[in-house]
């Protein structure tokens, strides 16, 4: 970009580890969740880099930012997922910490920052490669409500396994 590349924030940037991993058959599932609807989108891009390699043992020395746009709410996390994923593909570029800095639900538009560096095998532990993202099983839980590739629902805990609401978030 014109601008030169990102600077990484010498103070601010968010590191949390709010995400937890679901074993399916041929596929990871990464269970996220935050006080914002950001916050949890942030937080499923960390956990899918941390199951790659454990991401406290990444500094964050560069910034990398993506864009990303869908249909619906659950194909822009697809696609937030998938740029990621993509540039991690290009440059190798692991990201320790993200944040969502534009988030325009309406128009469902998103652009991020991820904070970390690249990968190097004599640094990084190598866990498992993420290959591709998919929409299988995929779901948004909101206050009262969850979204799926089928639609949205009226959320019922009782029938959702891993639905139950954390203390402190929505």
């Amino acid at each position: 970009s014109a601008a030169g590349p990102l600077q990484v924030p010498s103070e601010g940037v968010p590191d949390l580890r709010q995400f937890q991993y679901h074993d399916h058959t041929a596929d990871i599932i990464v269970h996220s969740w935050g006080k914002t609807r950001a916050e949890a989108f942030a937080q499923v891009v960390v956990g899918m880099f941390n199951y790659m390699t454990d991401v406290d043992n990444v500094d964050m020395l560069n910034a990398v930012e993506v864009e990303a746009s869908g249909h619906d709410l659950l194909d822009l996390l697809y696609h937030l997922l998938d740029e990621f994923l993509f540039v991690f593909g290009t440059e190798m570029h692991v990201s320790r910490s993200v944040e969502i800095v534009e988030f325009d639900e309406e128009k469902l538009r998103i652009r991020a920052r991820g904070y970390g560096e690249k990968m190097n095998l004599k640094k990084h532990e190598q866990g498992t490669e993420i290959k591709a993202i998919t929409m299988h099983m995929m779901k948004i839980l909101g206050p009262g409500v969850m979204m799926t590739e089928n639609g949205t629902q009226p959320r019922d805990a009782a029938a959702e396994e891993d639905s139950h609401e954390r203390d402190g978030f929505p």
